[in-house]
């Protein structure tokens, strides 16, 4: 038995088993998923990369926009609110010293008008004064000059007074006793004394 021979093989058999085709996914099957195993890998390892230089890109971006624009913002943003304040405290002392300054703008107001009250009132005063004296001495001359001064500084006073009638009762009496200075000297005196207690009555307004 150990000296037996390979059965001879028929030559038709073998051009048969040459000739006949391999079918697909068979013979080659094996090579190919083993090429797609790895060249599957290769893709995913390529798309992370990219995912990574995307993100990185965009993570870049947004540092650069907001050391750009989001940074210097918030210190505009500060450096406006403290302006914003500064303004407000300025505004608040600016109208306070205005109050004041109102305030004693209109008590010197105050005080100029009856400065000018006072010094209107004592010069008919004054005048009504010496024409009174004028006319005792018997001195016309001087008597009449003072009845015009004391008209001429009515003519101030009376715009002064408030009282509308007081105002005109004080015309007409100087009136009357510009006429009567020239006729009745008597008469002038007496109406002069009426307008001196009239002007005193005056002071105590």
């Amino acid at each position: 038995m150990e000296n037996q021979s390979t059965p001879p093989v028929d030559a038709d058999d073998a051009q048969t088993a040459e000739s006949q085709p391999v079918e697909p996914g068979k013979g080659a099957g094996p090579v190919h998923a083993e090429a797609s195993a790895v060249a599957e890998p290769a893709r995913t390892s390529r798309v992370g990369r990219w995912v990574l230089i995307l993100l990185a890109t965009l993570v870049v971006g947004f540092g650069a926009a907001f050391f750009a624009l989001y940074l210097p913002a918030g210190q505009e943003l500060r450096q406006v609110k403290g302006d914003l304040t500064a303004a407000q405290e300025k505004l608040t002392t600016a109208e306070s010293d205005l109050d004041k300054t109102t305030s004693d703008l209109n008590a010197a107001t105050a005080e100029l008008k009856a400065a000018r009250y006072n010094r209107a009132l004592a010069r008919v005063e004054a005048n009504v004064a010496y024409a009174r004296l004028a006319l005792v001495t018997r001195d016309l001359l001087t008597a009449r000059q003072e009845v015009s001064a004391a008209a001429g500084n009515m003519t101030a006073l009376l715009p002064l007074i408030e009282d509308q009638e007081t105002a005109k009762a004080l015309e007409d009496r100087m009136t009357g006793i510009q006429t009567a200075i020239d006729t009745d000297s008597a008469k002038a005196l007496d109406e002069l004394r009426t307008l001196s207690e009239n002007l005193l009555r005056l002071e105590s307004r």
